[in-house]
Order: C-alpha cells, then structure tokens, then sequence
C-alpha cells in the first residue's frame, strides 16, 4: 500500500517534463523542484534549482563547511571528516537522529570537488568501510548527492541541487519522508539562509587557492 503512495506523492502536481526525464513538481521562492524515476532504484531522485544571493566561493565555502552543515542542512545533526584523500577528495560522515520509533540513520560518503570553468561540483556517494556501523543505527548505503554551483555575475550563485537516497529499513513513513519535494525545496531555501548568516566569516582568497 505505502508503495503505491510513494508513487502518488513522487508524481503529485506534475506539470512538464524537463531534461532527461526530470519533471518539473512546483515551484517556491524562484526554487524549482523536479523529480526523476531511477531505473532499479526503489525511490525517485529529487532536484532543486535556483539563485542565491552571495558570490560563488561564500556559496561553496558553506557547502564544504562540515562543521556547520547541521545548521542548514537537512537531516545533518552530526558530520565529521573522516579521512582526507586529497585537496579534492574527502570521506565524511552524517548522522540523523530520529524521534522513537524511527531509528537513526547514518551514512558515510565519498565527496569530491571539482572546477568546471566558472562553476564547481561537488559530489557525495555512499561508500562502504571507513567507519564501523553503530548499533540501533541504520547505515544508509545508497546514497548520491550534488551540487553543482555556477557563477552568474559577482554577487548571484545558482544552485542545481540534486539527491537521491535508499534510507533503508522497513518504516513506511520514514520511506514516504524521503519521496518528497520538499528535500531540495527545504535544502535551498535552509542554503540561502546559512550564507547570509555566514557572509565574512570564510577565508574565500584561501578557498579559492586550494581549489
């Protein structure tokens, strides 16, 4: 039954089809949410595109801001450097803490940052190891994330948000939680938030020298 509830809600307001089978669920604060079937794959993957008022390197500066990153993003109550590979690469790790009967979820990931002209991608997939599973937790183990940040002009970023994650287990509504628009929707508008709070506390000549 809560499968065929997933289906409902991942289609629900779906309006035209956009790029490679993305298709567009709504529209919010000049943030537009789509979504896409993943062959083989039990739930959707979401995407979240639009503006954000800061320049490129504060944008990603909040991005790779481990230590912060819960007070903005979604579900990230703990997230920790595991291991550094390369200037580039790193493995982190996240945990979700969960209100009873939903169990915690964690997950670790490999994350690589990439320069692609005026723009950067950084990347996050699921990985196995690096960091024993913790009892009573669930360790998501299919997980792809990215964001992919492009320079409109000194003062304006524009975000392409994409994810899409098996939270594992058999809870229906946690499953349910996942289908839902409001992962990109609630990642940006939490995103547009963080730099505005942060905005003069990165080192960005420094960021932009590593990078």
């Amino acid at each position: 039954m809560w499968k065929q509830a997933l289906i409902a809600l991942s289609f629900a307001g779906v309006a035209t089809a956009q790029d490679d089978g993305w298709k567009k669920l709504g529209e919010e604060r000049g943030i537009v949410v789509s979504t896409r079937e993943q062959p083989g794959k039990q739930l959707p993957s979401f995407r979240g595109q639009g503006e954000v008022k800061a320049p490129l390197l504060q944008v990603l500066a909040v991005v790779l801001d481990d230590a912060r990153s819960k007070e903005w993003a979604k579900d990230a109550d703990e997230a920790e450097v595991l291991r550094r590979i390369d200037a580039h690469t790193q493995v982190v790790y996240s945990r979700s803490h969960q209100t009873w009967p939903v169990r915690d979820r964690d997950l670790v990931m490999k994350r690589t940052v990439a320069r692609e002209g005026e723009a950067y991608r950084v990347r996050l997939e699921c990985i196995p190891g690096e960091k024993p599973k913790v009892e009573g937790v669930i360790r998501i183990e299919d997980c792809e994330t990215e964001f992919v940040l492009s320079r409109r002009d000194e003062t304006t970023t524009y975000v392409d948000y994409r994810v899409r994650a098996d939270p594992g287990g058999n809870n229906p509504d946690w499953a349910v939680k996942w289908a839902s628009k409001n992962i990109p929707l609630d990642t940006l508008k939490n995103l547009r938030k963080q730099v505005a709070k942060t905005r003069g506390k990165y080192d960005l000549d420094k960021l932009a020298t590593n990078m």
